[in-house]
């Protein structure tokens, strides 16, 4: 009976040495983990306020006749700067496994896929019968194809019939200058906002501009 309560009793000793030694172990490598955790956090929203201010320009920077000289990558990130703007979440596929997809824009509950032609030419109906078959991949509600150019009668008639949405370059243009004119509102009323307040904290110190 006494040789039990000392094998447990050095059991029970053996328990709490392994776990101060485990404590001792992983205390650092939990508070690394916590505080690598924070650093990569804030090395993300760096690069996204960055990506964020380069689309912006990007935007602003850019006409039609400075996307018709993009290469397909370069429309894709301007498409995706200007539909960041217009309020959507914007994912770019991979290169290679997009499954006719290029960009996947989600707002309320909804995901819509993008094919984007950056073309010298009319789009055809090969398309449209990407577009079609990424639908399914992805769980999309639409499927949009936007280009710089125009689309093809056989392309067109395609769409219509399958409920995809063609964004031809009339139509990119206009959605272009309407994100660009809210941006240079934002950017216009940003800067009213920040010359008051210079205004009144200078009044605050008793001085003047």
């Amino acid at each position: 009976m006494e040789k039990n309560k000392n094998n447990q009793k050095k059991i029970s000793i053996f328990r709490r040495v392994i776990s101060i030694i485990l404590l001792i172990v992983l205390l650092p490598l939990v508070l690394f983990y916590l505080f690598f955790k924070k650093i990569l956090k804030h090395a993300r929203y760096k690069l996204w306020q960055k990506e964020e201010m380069t689309g912006k320009k990007l935007l602003l920077s850019s006409d039609i006749t400075t996307i018709d000289i993009m290469e397909g990558y370069e429309f894709e990130a301007y498409l995706k700067a200007m539909f960041f703007y217009a309020g959507f979440d914007v994912t770019v596929t991979q290169k290679s496994r997009d499954y006719g997809a290029d960009l996947l824009l989600r707002k309320n509950n909804e995901t819509i896929i993008v094919q984007a032609k950056r073309y010298n030419k009319q789009v055809g109906m090969k398309s449209v019968q990407e577009i079609l078959g990424a639908v399914n991949h992805y769980g999309a509600t639409e499927a949009w194809v936007i280009t710089n150019n125009y689309f093809s009668p056989q392309a067109e008639t395609l769409a219509k019939e399958n409920g995809v949405r063609l964004i031809d370059r009339d139509e990119l243009v206009l959605m272009s200058k309407e994100i660009c004119k809210k941006l240079s509102i934002d950017n216009e009323s940003s800067s009213i906002i920040g010359a008051k307040s210079i205004l009144h904290s200078n009044k605050l110190d008793g001085r003047s501009l």
